[in-house]
């Protein structure tokens, strides 16, 4: 019997181990599903720009001519990046990362969405700088569709970020608690 009782320490920790390994297992799958979700979102809302935009960039004049152009070479860039970052978040194993690689991850996805939101910001500005500019411009009419548009983009990009930052942000709080020893 004594033999035995000296085991049940090592088998407490591989319970242990085991436990923690699927909750990480967890958190890095519900973290693949969360990007795959906001990069098909990117996707789509690129795609039916372009869509949309070459088939009304055929039959508009003026500003929305510019419009609907600034559209559609805004979103080659969102298709490009999306489907990048559907290639990298499909290919790649999130359930068998490591303890260290899910925190290198997490948080380096954290930090590009605060680099995203404030680049969203940035556009927002430069949309509205245009359309400002275009009363006083002789390139009035273009400045004022390009303008349009990249607010719109811009403030998609904007609340796309916002959303993924707060659903990536929700269980922060379990990758802190297996962590901590």
């Amino acid at each position: 019997m004594r033999k035995y009782l000296c085991l049940l320490p090592l088998l407490l920790t591989g319970l242990a181990a085991h436990a923690q390994g699927n909750a990480l297992a967890s958190f890095n799958l519900q973290q693949a599903e969360t990007l795959k979700f906001g990069m098909l979102a990117l996707g789509i809302w690129a795609l039916l720009n372009i869509l949309i935009g070459s088939f009304r960039l055929t039959k508009s004049s003026r500003n929305k001519r510019y419009f609907y152009q600034m559209n559609i070479y805004w979103n080659i860039v969102h298709i490009i990046i999306a489907g990048g970052c559907l290639y990298f978040i499909l290919s790649a194993n999130a359930a068998g990362r490591t303890l260290p690689e899910s925190t290198r991850f997490h948080f380096g996805y954290m930090q590009l969405l605060y680099l995203s939101i404030g680049l969203d910001v940035a556009f927002l500005m430069l949309g509205a700088y245009l359309k400002e500019r275009s009363r006083i411009s002789p390139k009035a009419e273009q400045y004022l569709g390009w303008g349009q548009s990249i607010v719109l983009q811009g403030f998609f990009l904007l609340v796309l970020d916002v959303v993924l930052v707060i659903l990536l942000e929700q269980p922060t709080e379990q990758l802190l608690r297996l962590l901590q020893p």
